[in-house]
């Protein structure tokens, strides 16, 4: 009886050991994949009659394509055929560029950071205001990785244009020149002894450089306030009378007797006298001669 219990205890021992080297045999340890490029891990844990499921995903500290994490861990044992899963990375995450051409700097700089992205800013030439963004590379709506650069070109502005003299012309003309070259232009009317109309000053001053579509301000004269009264004695009634409206008097006609008859119809006197300051639009009396005239005599 003992024998036979024996046997079968020594049986059971030597089944267990046959059993422990054949699934030894089946099993096999895991390597250490990270760090390595995604295709060189599959490569490997093939190799080893594994088999490789790859889980893509964002990370910020490790290269595209490398492997960062895994599971089973380096050096546990699992049998042939099993999984071994691999996280390889695909850099940082990303974020769509936001379109920022039109913006003004300031504002294309915020934008861009609100989408987690950098932006460095180029000045060049163009005819957009000053400050505004003309261009952006890359567009709006590509898809990048979150911290990337994003180049936007700004203008400086329209290249500066030259401002004319027109000091001294009248006005209509002036705003005529300046209008041709982009200038806008403002006018102020201001005292002057200038003739009426007449450009007497502006700002910015002629010859500097100004962007176009800059507003030119212009002193205009009103005219002056008063002007000199032409001497017209000697001169016909109708001489007299439009010498005097010529310069921006009213005329007032008295007749005067005179018994010299070369006299007739010419102008004896004038008030106020020729040569003295008067405002422009008041009346100068002039008297004109009338031969054959009655005088009354005066008393006795």
């Amino acid at each position: 009886m003992l024998v036979v219990v024996a046997a079968i205890v020594g049986g059971y021992f030597l089944y267990d050991q046959i059993q422990t080297q054949l699934n030894g045999s089946k099993t096999v340890a895991v390597d250490n994949y990270r760090d390595l490029r995604e295709i060189a891990a599959v490569r490997k844990i093939r190799a080893k009659g594994l088999r490789a499921q790859v889980v893509r995903q964002y990370n910020a500290r490790v290269p595209e394509t490398y492997v960062f994490k895994q599971d089973p861990q380096p050096g546990e044992r699992i049998a042939k055929g099993n999984y071994v899963t691999v996280f390889s990375s695909l850099g940082p995450p990303k974020t769509d560029v936001p379109s920022v051409v039109g913006e003004q700097l300031d504002q294309a700089l915020a934008d861009l950071q609100k989408a987690n992205l950098k932006g460095h800013s180029i000045q060049v030439e163009s005819d957009h205001p000053q400050g505004e963004v003309v261009s952006q590379r890359p567009t709006g709506g590509a898809s990048v990785q979150q911290g990337s650069t994003v180049t936007v070109r700004v203008s400086k502005g329209p290249k500066p244009v030259a401002v004319p003299n027109v000091i001294g012309s009248s006005f209509e003309s002036a705003n005529s020149s300046l209008l041709a070259k982009g200038f806008a232009v403002a006018r102020t009317d201001v005292k002057s002894d200038q003739p009426k109309n007449t450009v007497i000053g502006m700002d910015p001053a002629p010859g500097t450089y100004q962007p176009p579509g800059t507003t030119i301000h212009l002193q205009v004269s009103k005219g002056p306030t008063t002007s000199t009264v032409p001497d017209v004695t000697s001169l016909s009634q109708s001489d007299a009378q439009a010498q005097l409206k010529a310069s921006g008097f009213g005329v007032r006609i008295v007749p005067q007797p005179v018994t010299d008859p070369t006299q007739d119809g010419i102008v004896q006197t004038q008030d106020p006298p020729g040569g003295s300051k008067a405002p422009p639009g008041s009346v100068v009396t002039i008297a004109v001669g009338k031969f054959g005239a009655v005088t009354t005599p005066g008393p006795p």
